[in-house]
């Protein structure tokens, strides 16, 4: 396995987003990988679009065994946020859990989390 390609793969997810004019900011520390935005255009929404970015990055995740966490944001006209519920709800169709309850997790400051898969 090619470990620099895999390592390089978040960073060209990224950029290729990004230069399509989608804002996606996303990071890799040790075992996690943090969502820190993705923002598709109002022109680009509702062609499933942030549902593309969301199934790359978590096969990656799965791919290098990291979790991956995320704090939805809350509602912001500036952003396009509309609903912090339905962020959540987007989120949870690619497998994120509410840092909460019975998921809780103290080590981490992200509300919500996803495990990597493990592949077979």
């Amino acid at each position: 396995m090619n470990w620099y390609k895999i390592a390089q793969n978040i960073k060209s997810i990224e950029d290729r987003w990004k230069s399509q004019g989608v804002v996606l900011y996303i990071f890799e520390q040790d075992d996690v990988i943090i969502l820190d935005s993705l923002i598709v255009p109002p022109n680009m929404r509702k062609q499933g679009i942030g549902t593309q970015i969301m199934q790359e990055i978590t096969n990656y995740a799965d791919m290098v065994g990291k979790r991956l966490e995320v704090s939805p944001g809350q509602k912001d006209d500036f952003h396009g946020t509309t609903s912090r519920g339905r962020l959540v709800k987007f989120y949870k169709r690619h497998g994120l859990v509410e840092n909460r309850g019975r998921n809780k997790d103290f080590s981490i400051s992200k509300s919500m989390y996803r495990n990597p898969n493990e592949l077979v």
